[in-house]
């Protein structure tokens, strides 16, 4: 029972209610405390409804028409990342005078809240046309035989972006300034992952044919048997890829490349393998290259074969959503 609800009942109780003192309105309210319409106005309730229940509140009224509210949105609607104060001006100029805090209750009232946002390529009007060319050339396609090879970088040190805390306490996550870096060049297909490159000097031409023989080769036999002509390599428009040298070795071993869309990470799903592997990553301390390595290859190997099969099965359903949405990015 809140202190409200309590005091309205007592008064109730003290004027009106059959076992009560009978006492009137005045002395009710030197009793009480309170004012003499006060004691008049919950026992006039008691007498229509029967009850002192809380009513709805009206609450403070709209400063704001509906022709307001909608100018407020539409600014935001042109313009996400509009601070409240800039807002605030373009309204003036448009007439409307509104305080930070009413434009900040119009957009919660329309479910705004100022959140992460993600970070996409950019497209050009030409890698938007090639992403649904490629899209609906390969929508098709059998992806069993395809490996599915990326570089990326891992840090020591990860920290989480959010955390749960209670809103009066502060949560602080310790970093450094420059921790150490590992990259990591890896593969999978459809029957499982493969070899895992570690490395921590800059990636050439020269680096990029060694770990094509040391581990790209060592993978696709235990998959495919020696037989080159059986499976096709997929790998982003980086220039080391594309170098003269990583062409023509490529060309003398007889491996095929499946042409690839440049700017589009969301359609190689080697790329939410990077990302489940960093998220493990961030719970465990590291403190150097040897740890970091050590955790990298780890985390690798605890892989389950059944996500190397779920990821080469979305293919097609990447390439839908390409078509979809038109070349623009996907949620993958």
């Amino acid at each position: 029972m809140s202190a409200a609800y309590a005091s309205r009942f007592e008064a109730v109780f003290l004027c009106n209610h059959p076992k009560g003192p009978k006492m009137s309105f005045a002395a009710a309210s030197r009793y009480m405390g309170k004012s003499v319409s006060f004691i008049k106005k919950c026992v006039k309730r008691y007498e229509d409804v029967k009850n002192v229940d809380d009513l709805p509140e009206r609450g403070k009224r709209c400063s704001t028409s509906e022709k307001d509210d909608k100018a407020i949105l539409r600014i935001f609607e042109k313009n996400p990342g509009c601070s409240l104060r800039k807002a605030k001006l373009l309204l003036a100029k448009k007439g409307v005078e509104v305080s930070l805090n009413t434009i900040r209750c119009r957009l919660r009232d329309a479910d705004y809240g100022w959140r992460c946002t993600k970070l996409k390529p950019f497209f050009s009007e030409k890698h938007v046309e090639k992403r649904v060319l490629w899209a609906r050339a390969n929508i098709d396609r059998d992806f069993s035989n395809i490996i599915f090879t990326d570089e990326s970088s891992f840090w020591a040190w990860g920290t989480r972006r959010h955390a749960w805390s209670p809103r009066a306490v502060a949560i602080v996550q310790r970093t450094v300034k420059h921790p150490v870096k590992v990259l990591v060049w890896g593969c999978f297909c459809k029957q499982g992952f493969g070899a895992l490159y570690l490395f921590t000097d800059d990636l050439n031409a020269q680096k990029m044919i060694q770990i094509y023989q040391r581990c790209l080769l060592k993978s696709a036999r235990r998959w495919f048997g020696s037989d080159n002509s059986l499976w096709v390599l997929q790998e982003d428009n980086d220039p080391k890829h594309r170098s003269r040298a990583c062409t023509e070795w490529k060309r003398e071993n007889g491996i095929r490349t499946l042409d690839w869309p440049s700017q589009s990470p969301d359609a190689n799903p080697i790329e939410n393998v990077w990302a489940a592997m960093k998220v493990k990553l961030r719970e465990k301390r590291v403190y150097n290259v040897k740890q970091l390595t050590r955790h990298i290859r780890q985390i690798w190997r605890s892989l389950p074969e059944i996500m190397a099969e779920n990821l080469a099965e979305s293919m097609p359903k990447r390439c839908q959503a390409i078509i979809d949405n038109d070349g623009d990015w996907t949620t993958y």
